[in-house]
Formats: C-alpha cells, sequence, structure tokens
C-alpha cells in the first residue's frame, strides 16, 4: 500500500447527490435495547443477509441488532462521518459496510479497528481472495475490513441483440468480439453499421472506465507523493473520444434514466444497447427483466474487478466478540458464504465456499439471468476471472481521483479540451483536492 498524508479521516468527501433532498435513515431494530448492536449500510444487502442465513444461524444474537440503512451509496460517507466522531450517539455504529470506491479511506482511518483485535486470524481468512485482503488493509499491514464478495468484472452481452446485429450467441465468437479495445471499437461500428445507429455496442463510453481503471498497474500517486499517471488513464480518454467523435455510443451516464432505459430497446423502434459491463453482483441486480434468460457472458479485455462490499468493526465497537461473529460469517465460513450464495446468488469471497457451490451446480444460472442456449455456468465463468486480481494499488484518495477524471475525460471527449490539456488538468485537479499529492 502506498503511504500518502496520514488523516485521511477528514479528507473531503465527494457528495454524488442525485436527488434533492436526502432521504431519512431507515432504522430497523430496537435502538433503546442496553445490548444493541448497531450495524450501518446504504442499502439492504447487509440486512437481507441479517435476516436471512446469519438469523437461522445466530437467532439470539440476531436479536440485538438494529440496522440503519442511509437510503444510499450517495449519502452514505456524509451521514457516517459525523456520527463515527460522535460514539455517545446511540446510531454510533458498531460494525459498518464499506465499498470498495473508498474502503481504503476508513481503514486508514482511527475510526475502525484491526480485526486482529476481534481474534480473527489470517488462518480464519486465508481462503479469502488477496485482492480484497488487500483492500481491507492499513498502510502498517493491519487488515482492518473483511470483504464477503468477490467482484471479477466482465461484459454482459444481450442474447437477442447479439443475434440480431452481431449474428451470433456463441460465447466463444462474441469472446473475440471484446477481446482488446481495438476490437471492440471495430465491433461497435459493426453494431451501429447493422442498426442503422439505433442500437449501439456500449450506452456510454464510460463502460470501459472500470476496465481501464480498475486494471492499472500504477497508482496515482508515488511513494513520494508525486501524482503519476497509469497509461491506461490517457488511454480511457482516446477511447472516449473515438467512441464519441464516431456516435459510437448513446453517450449517457452510468446509471442515469437513459442508461438504464437503452437495456430495454428492441434496436430497432427504440435505442438499445447490446453490451453493459459488469461484475457478479451487476448480473442479478442491475440488468432489467429484459436480460433474464437473455445473458451472455464475456471476458474484459484485461483482468479487472468492481465494487465489492467489506465489514468493519468500530473503534469504540461496544461487543467485539459480536462482531467476529458476524464478520466470520461473512467473510470467512465457508458454510455461510455458501448460505448467502443461495441468499442472492453472490459470488462470495472465499475459494472453499466457490468450490462447493460449482460442485452442488448451485448458482448455475445467475439467478436466472444467463441464456440457456448458451451453456454457461455463473460460477464457473467468473472462477478464473477472480484469480490473480490485484488491488494492491488502490489509495484513499481513488474515488475522488476517479470523479475529477470523469470531468476531463468528457472535456476531451467532446472537444472541449485537446489531450494534453486533459491531462494535465486533471494532474492540477489532483494536486487542488490533495494538496499534499505535488505535480512532477
Amino acid at each position: 500500500m502506498m503511504t500518502a498524508a496520514m488523516g485521511v479521516s477528514v479528507l473531503a468527501v465527494p457528495v454524488f447527490a442525485e436527488e434533492e433532498t436526502e432521504p431519512e435513515n431507515t432504522v430497523t431494530g430496537d435502538t433503546a435495547s442496553e445490548d444493541a448492536f448497531v450495524i450501518w449500510g446504504w442499502n439492504d444487502d447487509i440486512k437481507k443477509i441479517l435476516d436471512g442465513p446469519f438469523k437461522e444461524a445466530y437467532p439470539e444474537e440476531y436479536e440485538r441488532i438494529v440496522f440503519v440503512n442511509t437510503g444510499g451509496s450517495d449519502y452514505y460517507q456524509s451521514k457516517l462521518d459525523p456520527i463515527l466522531d460522535d460514539s455517545s450517539n446511540e446510531l454510533y455504529p458498531d460494525m459498518m459496510g464499506l465499498e470498495v470506491d473508498y474502503v481504503q479511506k476508513y481503514v486508514n482511518s482511527d475510526w475502525v479497528q484491526p480485526v486482529a483485535n476481534l481474534g480473527i486470524t489470517a488462518e480464519d481468512y486465508a481462503k479469502q481472495y488477496q485482492y480484497n485482503v488487500d483492500l481491507g488493509t492499513d498502510w502498517d499491514g493491519n487488515v482492518r475490513a473483511l470483504f464477503w464478495q468477490a467482484t471479477p468484472g466482465c461484459i454482459q452481452v444481450r442474447a437477442d441483440l447479439a443475434e440480431k446485429f452481431l449474428g451470433t450467441t456463441d460465447p466463444t465468437e462474441l469472446a473475440a468480439k471484446f477481446a482488446d479495445y481495438d476490437t471492440i471499437l471495430q465491433t461497435a461500428r459493426e453494431v451501429k453499421e447493422a442498426s442503422g445507429g439505433t442500437c449501439k455496442l456500449l450506452s456510454g463510453y464510460d463502460e470501459l472506465k472500470r476496465i481501464l481503471t480498475n486494471s492499472r498497474t500504477q497508482g496515482f500517486y508515488n511513494e513520494n507523493d508525486v501524482i503519476t499517471m497509469d497509461e491506461n488513464i490517457t488511454k480511457y480518454l482516446e477511447l472516449a473520444k473515438t467512441l464519441y467523435d464516431e456516435e459510437l455510443t448513446f453517450n449517457t451516464d452510468q446509471w442515469s434514466a437513459d442508461w438504464y432505459a437503452n437495456m430495454d430497446g428492441d434496436g430497432e423502434n427504440a435505442n438499445a444497447a447490446v453490451a453493459y459491463m459488469g461484475c457478479p453482483w451487476f448480473t442479478y441486480w442491475c440488468l432489467s427483466d429484459t436480460w433474464k434468460a437473455n445473458t451472455i457472458l464475456v471476458p474484459t479485455p484485461v483482468q479487472c474487478y468492481w465494487g465489492g462490499t467489506g465489514l468493519a468493526a468500530t473503534t469504540e465497537c461496544a461487543d467485539t466478540e459480536l462482531a467476529a461473529t458476524i464478520m466470520k460469517y461473512f467473510t470467512c465460513d465457508a458454510e455461510g458464504m455458501v448460505a448467502i450464495n443461495t441468499l442472492n446468488s453472490d459470488f462470495v469471497n472465499n475459494t472453499d465456499a466457490i468450490a462447493s457451490i460449482i460442485e452442488s451446480g448451485a448458482s448455475a444460472d445467475g439467478n436466472g439471468y444467463l441464456y440457456p442456449d448458451a451453456g454457461q455456468n455463473f460460477m464457473e465463468f467468473f472462477l478464473p476471472l477472480a484469480d490473480g486480481l490485484d488491488a494492491s494499488i488502490v489509495t484513499a484518495e481513488d474515488q475522488q481521483i476517479l470523479s475529477l477524471l470523469d470531468t476531463q475525460t468528457k472535456a476531451y471527449a467532446t472537444g472541449e479540451k485537446d489531450l494534453d490539456t486533459a491531462m494535465a488538468d486533471l494532474t492540477a485537479s489532483i494536486h487542488d483536492t490533495f494538496s499534499y499529492l505535488s505535480v512532477e
């Protein structure tokens, strides 16, 4: 892990709210109970596991749990951080969920404690994927968060559109059409021409962002806190520019209404996108019903990952024994993680559990999304894509830097700036946001 200036807990938190007002927290459980154990999350993913297999395994412990749902990831950090500075608050979390994009901010702060303090050892998490262990490890090598999901990246292809505009639903032939970035551009041209522009290969150029940014081999700054730029960043801007100039996408922003709408069009009477970049959770959580029994998975051009949720115990956690029980069940216990997969089809972060799931044939169809004629097995597909993932360059600043990257990518793609200016402005904006990072 790289070591920038300490004090990450007071870094500015970007606000990505899409709504005018923040939703109220949804709190379940008895906050007034003397032995209440409070867990925070931004949606109900953690709660569903607690309410399901965890409750069955630990009914007495379950009765003590209070769950706080902030109503969306856009609001999570701005709601959570003030509470973390006030351990007397009745909603002070004993545990909390942490997403990959900002987990390093929290594990390199005084807000969470090492899992070793809970009695969790390296042997307990020995079957986890190393990239996830690295994501939850602080600069001094202490593991402070553990993940229950592994999230290897993939490209999801809509079978009916692939047959209509690419002439095949064969997974091997489709994988060849995404083999590298030049080939992706050519495939995008093929779809545009075949459809007359009503169907595009990708909804927006930002479908390629996670592939390139989460396969970097160089971080955004070096051991001397000097800003550095991996060649993937320049490559992303160049690809975005080509896709924009040749009108090879609909230029939507990920998560926007138009982006979602392009999941459902027929590519003739209504705009449609053939493919979306994804990962295991994206397949069964983000794709619309149009993709059910209609999804073919292909590998990304390079190995990458996207997202995932870790659990961490706070510094003032009221019951480290219960925290250890929950964390082990979610992230270390193979039987518990098989139960999680049974509940929600997660590609869980435990190689023994994955082997058991594959052997049993469970989750073979990705919760009903896979195209039957493609003959794909959901868990088997992701298995080789998860091996060897590397997140060792991730830092606490990445989430905000990637937001700054969005601004400069759009400026270059749309012709507002040339490439050199966009890259220089990206570097300058990183320095302006994090004054302790210097420009060489």
